[in-house]
């Protein structure tokens, strides 16, 4: 054998050897294999919108069958295929029985209708514990008579139901009706609609015919005279002992001291005396009361609580408003607009408690820093809240800021008691709140 020869049975045998010649192979069947194909998704949403706008027309009139409906339906097709299929007669009976009473119902709910419908109430804006009286008018409208149907009055949760008499061209037909109000809330009365059905109730035609109406029932509130002082600069406020350079309420004069206002200088005084001499004023000023209302559930025993936090910030609001003070309301809702005490107890019928809001005290600090030219600032929250976050919430404001805390304790007595100088009022109930705020004074 020759050397060349022996050389290459070598190569051949040896492990390292095969590894070295293998791998460049394993490298180019690597590199030889074909790319994974790419499916680009964003092509699917044109055909996606062709299909949706394909299939609503055909999804919008079968949404009339109710799940009784789609049982014998699709019951009576499975029955009348099994018993073609088996032989089984009374499968083929079931079946048509099915069908048939499914066709019956659409055949029952055929005719088009055409009301005016219109919804009167006594008031929009109520308290806790008064009614609404209210009526619906519905007309018929098309020329000629339509038969008698159902007609459907939704109320909050709750749906009222009354019957439709048949009605002539332009006939009319009112039902009075009345809504308690037991607790705060934003009630939706609305939209009155038509309800045509078949006795088995296998089809529901239902038909909207006027928009929804709110009625707010507002919080319970008292009226309070409170003495709460705390100031703003103001034009048209009070004077107190603080000086100015400039305002509206004279006080003396002093000598010009570099930096002065030229304008506030008195020149009689001034060629009478030989120096400049500037006006001193005493500031006006005026009060700005925030009221911050906590939100969190953790902060009341009971929802009672809640609802006493909750009339307490809207009496704070209205009394303020009668005062004629500038009033801002807080909550972990953000910044209530307080234009007027109506709207501001609009958005507090629809207030409620938040699971997951921040601790009062964070609250607190957020909301002077939403409104920081307020002037006293009135803590609103239940008796969860402990001592000790209250006075954490009262080192989170200014210190030239007056602040007094209202803790809503249903089981407590009413009490007053001073936390530095943070003034704490226990209030059991709203009743109770007047009396409270009084020794503020």
């Amino acid at each position: 054998m020759s050397e060349a020869a022996t050389l290459d049975l070598f190569r051949r045998l040896w492990p390292f050897g095969r590894r070295e010649e293998q791998t460049p192979r394993r490298a180019s069947a690597r590199s030889r294999r074909l790319p994974r194909p790419h499916v680009d998704l964003s092509r699917l949403g044109p055909a996606l919108a062709g299909v949706r706008a394909l299939a609503l027309p055909l999804v919008g009139p079968l949404r009339i069958i109710t799940p009784l409906g789609w049982v014998a339906t699709a019951g009576g097709a499975a029955m009348l295929v099994a018993g073609l299929t088996f032989g089984w007669a009374e499968a083929v009976a079931m079946g048509c029985i099915g069908l048939v009473a499914a066709l019956a119902a659409v055949v029952w709910t055929l005719g088009r209708a055409d009301y005016r419908a219109e919804i009167d109430l006594d008031a929009r804006r109520v308290k806790v514990g008064d009614q609404v009286l209210g009526r619906v008018r519905v007309t018929n409208l098309r020329r000629r008579q339509l038969l008698g149907s159902t007609i459907e009055l939704p109320v909050g949760r709750s749906v009222a139901s009354f019957a439709l008499p048949s009605l002539a061209h332009e006939q009319a037909h009112e039902q009075i009706f009345t809504v308690p109000t037991r607790r705060r809330a934003v009630i939706t009365i609305g939209p009155v609609s038509s309800v045509r059905s078949d006795p088995l109730a296998l089809v529901r035609r239902v038909r909207a015919w006027c928009d929804p109406v709110e009625v707010f029932v507002h919080p319970r509130t008292v009226p309070l005279s409170t003495g709460l002082t705390g100031f703003l600069k103001d034009v048209e406020g009070i004077t107190t002992h603080d000086l100015s350079s400039s305002d509206v309420a004279f006080h003396a004069l002093r000598e010009y001291v570099p930096g002065d206002d030229r304008r506030a200088i008195h020149w009689r005084t001034t060629a009478r005396l030989g120096k400049l001499m500037v006006r001193q004023f005493e500031e006006t000023k005026r009060t700005h009361l925030l009221i911050v209302l906590s939100l969190n559930p953790a902060d009341y025993a009971d929802a009672d609580e809640f609802e006493t936090a909750v009339s307490t910030a809207g009496s704070l609001v209205l009394q303020g408003m009668r005062d004629e003070r500038q009033v801002s309301l807080v909550s972990h809702d953000g910044v209530v607009a307080a234009h007027s005490g109506t709207l501001v107890l609009d958005e507090l019928s629809r207030i409620d408690v938040r699971p997951k809001a921040s601790s009062f005290h964070l609250l607190a600090s957020q909301a002077v820093l939403k409104v920081p030219e307020c002037s006293v600032v009135a803590l609103v929250t239940g008796s969860a809240v402990t001592p000790a976050e209250l006075r954490l919430s009262r080192t989170s404001l200014p210190l030239e800021v007056g602040a007094f805390a209202v803790r809503c304790a249903g089981q407590a007595p009413a009490s007053r008691r001073s936390l530095t100088d943070l003034t704490v009022l226990d209030v059991p109930a709203l009743d109770d709140l007047p009396r409270a705020l009084r020794s503020l004074k």
